[in-house]
């Protein structure tokens, strides 16, 4: 592995020499100044200059950063010189040139720069606010008064500052700022820092230029600023002190909703705090809800950018799995402002030390603020059961990518493997080492590298030695060789274990678990040096006499060496009646497959009447596996839907997430065969007794049940028509529609509004699809809008899926943008609105490539979700034509494409090769 390693960081450092920047020079500090034009529609612009302050590293005579392709240079203003104590000289340039491939901008000097000197570039610029949702772009929303407005804002993770003004954009070149922004005085200016002055233009009436102060030291990508007109919520991180000034800033119409984020918001800063044991180091934080955001947020350093679905939270509107939502997207962008922005990675190819830091301690701050959500365990096994999906296909990548070259591809690792699986593996780190090594660990790595880059090295070396030094992990073991099996390989173990019965032993192996054998991992997924690859899996357990599922430390180690597996031999385990349970709380990322005695035990235990003494997020995991197993091939489903049956006793959310989830594929092959019917009533079946329990559509006066389960409960009910949950909701959904002021008052409980909204348009017509458009367009609540844009896509009617897609992708739709791809995946879903999706896909892509522009991401995401639904071989076959036709247009996002033709191809196989035993097994173990 240790080589393996060694010709990765090898083959990065050969790769990096065409795409990155000449290391001969680093900028120290920037002067920005912009002029932003909001007033006219028709001429959205803005001018600026830049100057940068230079340190030469290595002589040269020649200067080469980034300049975007939509920023225009004005090569008669560019000037340098060279900076003395007494005189400043001016430097010939004798010309420029420019490298579209890269966005390099290269300036060619009459003479020779030194590293004994000081320089200054500056370079004028000016270009359009476009609309991409990307770079420095203009956004609009409709006032009280029905007037349109415009703001502008920037998005520049992770090339796109170079849109804006020209600069060395890559994440290790960091340097303050001083940025200064003209505007009209009837708008607002934001920055990172605070406004230190505001004065007058003297050519512009009416015009002013706020003046910020200086920055810390930071990366380009998360310089940020704002025109805008709207109204802030004020809050502080210490009440007392007043030591850190939140500002939360909205649209004035919807300024109260701004109060749960501004209060939230100070509390999970003070927790990091502490945590991290650093205080954050800026003067203010201000949030701000933009009306279009590509994203969900962006962790610009003091100001943080929001979706406004992501921030905004109305308590008379939105459910409290808004409010869960808006707490996790505000933990998670807090988190960044020390791993991501006090410390930032040195290249792209560890992006996942900022995201899946940023992921996991969320889940720490929201159970440290709100235990009773029960954020930890919940977050915890969705993201664990997200990557033991994702990560079982072949067409998977590791976490830390050896190289990364363009844009394109720099976009394509903000993905499930870097957010989800990023947390997973640092969640089980923090098991293994233990919570005091961890938070130690942390604190070294953040007071060593603060305002600069690191690499993920440099936080294991600082990890082991917490460790050591607090004795929590073996010392023929460091943080590096565990986490690098992790983290340079693709894919997950499988986990076997073989009991020996009368010996009270058990052999445990590894291999990696992919989904069918089938089909070959492409080379370009393998390591050159092994075909196989192996990985430090910490290994906990626990026996029905024990049942000990609160010591999640590893009790053994399945290890590796020279690249090969070393079986493993446990001792001392109980007789052949008791149960044998490894992964203690899903603390390690991998599949387990036990020998058919065992899992008969532990069905045996799940079946008892104190199956409760198993923890329940094993019993998610017990539910995932056993599932996924038999899914593959693995393990009958003789034995998985045996296991399966315990869910009519179970009340617990978790293991019906886990069940469910796995289930849902299941269901969309069944809808299409004529035993639909009979999986239809065997789900009801088993749907029946946790329906009843939670109390089935009907509104908890109390809120005394988990609002997540009862709306996953509700949801599966409903879609399977089962016959009280449809007639309830659309009971709730009748008492709305014959209202005199619908807009006013909305007798639908917020809870169960995502499950009778979308109840009511599938079993609707043309006048209710009609209502919840009307209701849309009058709403002033960013998540009850997101709602009813998803509930719109339940319809079963053809032409009503036909115009919505018609009015997703319209130009100056009154639908946004950013809106357009999660709308699609929802009617995707629909059974009826797949095919028309599809095939409006296939003969609108011309269409779709235009409204989409330079965002070739979002188009191979409408292609994605396409792939992963098809389930018959005359679709697959078709899309696989399509997609080869668009190779070249698509090419940074091949992998993802493959990985959902091969979901695709999961889904024949499946239908042709384990439907009948499926169906087979179907009542002879659920019916009892």
């Amino acid at each position: 592995m240790r080589v393996i390693v060694l010709l990765n960081i090898i083959c990065a450092s050969f790769c990096f020499e065409n795409y990155r920047l000449p290391s001969s020079i680093k900028p120290h500090h920037y002067n920005l100044r912009l002029l932003t034009h909001l007033n006219d529609y028709t001429r959205l612009f803005f001018t600026g200059d830049v100057e940068i302050h230079l340190h030469i590293l290595q002589a040269t005579n020649n200067i080469t950063l980034h300049v975007g392709s939509r920023l225009n240079i004005d090569t008669t203003g560019i000037w340098m010189q060279s900076v003395a104590s007494k005189c400043h000289k001016d430097i010939a340039i004798k010309g420029v040139e420019r490298d579209s491939k890269f966005d390099f901008y290269i300036l060619h000097l009459n003479t020779q720069l030194w590293p004994s000197q000081r320089y200054v570039l500056r370079l004028p610029f000016w270009a359009r606010l476009c609309q991409t949702l990307s770079g420095y772009y203009a956004s609009s929303y409709q006032n009280e008064c029905g007037q349109t407005r415009f703001i502008s804002v920037t998005q520049f993770e992770p090339t796109d500052a170079r849109t804006a003004f020209p600069c060395f954009d890559e994440p290790n070149l960091k340097a303050t700022f001083n940025i200064t922004l003209g505007h009209h005085k009837h708008y607002n200016a934001l920055s990172n820092m605070p406004l230190a002055e505001k004065i007058p233009m003297c050519e512009r009436r009416n015009w002013v230029w706020s003046i910020f102060r200086q920055t810390e030291i930071m990366s380009t990508y998360l310089v940020a600023f704002s025109i805008n007109d709207f109204a802030g919520y004020a809050s502080y991180n210490d009440p007392y002190e007043r030591q850190v000034k939140f500002i939360t800033w909205a649209q004035s119409s919807a300024i109260e909703q701004c109060k749960y984020a501004a209060e939230i918001g100070p509390r999970l800063m003070a927790y990091y705090e502490q945590l991290f044991g650093i205080s954050y180091p800026l003067p203010k934080m201000d949030q701000l809800a933009v009306p279009d955001f590509s994203a969900g947020a962006m962790e610009n350093w003091g100001l943080i950018t929001y979706r406004e679905a992501s921030l905004l939270y109305a308590e008379e509107a939105s459910s409290l799995l808004d409010k869960q939502r808006v707490t996790n997207i505000i933990a998670h962008e807090l988190a960044h402002q020390w791993f991501g922005n006090l410390v930032t990675m040195e290249w792209w190819n560890d992006l996942w030390l900022n995201e899946g830091f940023a992921t996991y301690v969320a889940t720490l701050g929201m159970n440290a603020l709100c235990s009773n959500w029960h954020a930890y365990e919940e977050e915890s096994v969705e993201n664990v059961l997200a990557i033991l999906y994702t990560d079982s296909f072949c067409n998977t990548r590791p976490i830390h990518q050896p190289s990364v070259r363009r844009g394109s591809q720099i976009a394509e690792l903000f993905d499930v493997i870097t957010y989800r699986k990023g947390a997973v593996i640092i969640r089980m780190m923090h098991f293994f080492i233990g919570d005091k090594a961890f938070k130690r660990g942390l604190n070294y790595y953040l007071q060593k590298h603060s305002y600069i880059n690191a690499k993920q090295q440099d936080l294991w070396l600082q990890l082991t030695e917490a460790a050591h030094l607090l004795k929590t992990m073996p010392h023929d073991l460091d943080v590096q060789i565990v986490m690098d099996t992790w983290t340079f390989q693709p894919g997950i173990p499988l986990i076997s274990v073989q009991r020996h019965y009368f010996t009270k032993s058990a052999t445990i192996t590894q291999s990696r678990y992919r989904m069918y054998d089938e089909v070959e991992p492409p080379q370009m997924n393998e390591s050159p040096l092994q075909s196989e690859p192996c990985w430090f899996v910490p290994i906990s357990y626990t026996t029905d006499s024990q049942s000990n599922f609160v010591s999640t430390e590893p009790r053994a180690w399945l290890r590796c060496q020279g690249g090969e597996v070393l079986p493993l031999e446990l001792q001392d385990l109980p007789y052949a009646q008791e149960w044998l349970i490894l992964n203690v709380q899903l603390a390690t990322p991998y599949r387990i497959n036990y020998d058919t005695g065992n899992w008969e035990l532990i069905i045996k235990g799940l079946q008892s009447g104190v199956f409760k003494r198993i923890h329940v997020m094993n019993r998610a995991q017990l539910l995932d596996d056993s599932l996924s197993l038999a899914w593959s091939g693995h393990l009958s489903y003789a034995l998985a839907l045996k296991l399966l049956g315990y869910l009519k006793h179970e009340h617990e959310f978790i293991p019906w997430r886990a069940a469910l989830n796995q289930l849902s594929a299941i269901e969309r092959i069944m809808r299409q065969t004529s035993e639909f019917e009979e999986f239809q009533h065997f789900m009801n079946h088993l749907l029946d007794p946790i329906y009843n329990y939670l109390g089935g559509i009907h509104e908890d006066a109390d809120n005394r049940h988990h609002v997540a389960h009862k709306t996953l409960i509700n949801r599966w009910a409903c879609r399977l028509n089962q016959a009280d949950c449809v007639k309830g909701a659309l009971k709730y959904y009748h008492r709305w529609f014959i209202l005199n002021n619908p807009d006013e008052s909305n007798p639908v409980p917020q809870n169960l509004r995502t499950v009778i909204y979308c109840t009511a348009v599938q079993h609707g017509d043309a006048d209710d699809w009609n209502f919840f458009w009307r209701r849309y367009t009058n709403s002033s609540v960013a998540s009850e809008k997101r709602l009813i844009l998803l509930s719109l896509s339940c319809s079963r009617k053809v032409d009503q899926i036909e115009h919505y897609l018609k009015v997703i992708f319209r130009e100056k739709s009154l639908i946004r943008k950013q809106d357009a791809s999660q709308i699609f995946e929802a009617i995707v879903r629909n059974d009826i609105g797949f095919h028309i999706a599809k095939d409006f896909v296939m003969h609108k892509f011309e269409k779709l490539k235009q409204f989409y522009e330079s965002n070739r991401r979002e188009l191979a995401a409408l292609l994605v979700k396409i792939a992963q639904n098809i389930n018959c071989q005359r679709d697959y076959q078709q899309m696989r034509t399509f997609i080869e036709t668009q190779k070249q247009l698509l090419e940074s996002s091949m992998l993802i494409l493959r990985r959902a033709l091969e979901q695709a191809q999961l889904n024949l196989r499946w239908r042709q090769k384990r439907i009948s035993e499926f169906s087979s097994n179907l009542y002879m173990h659920c019916y009892d």
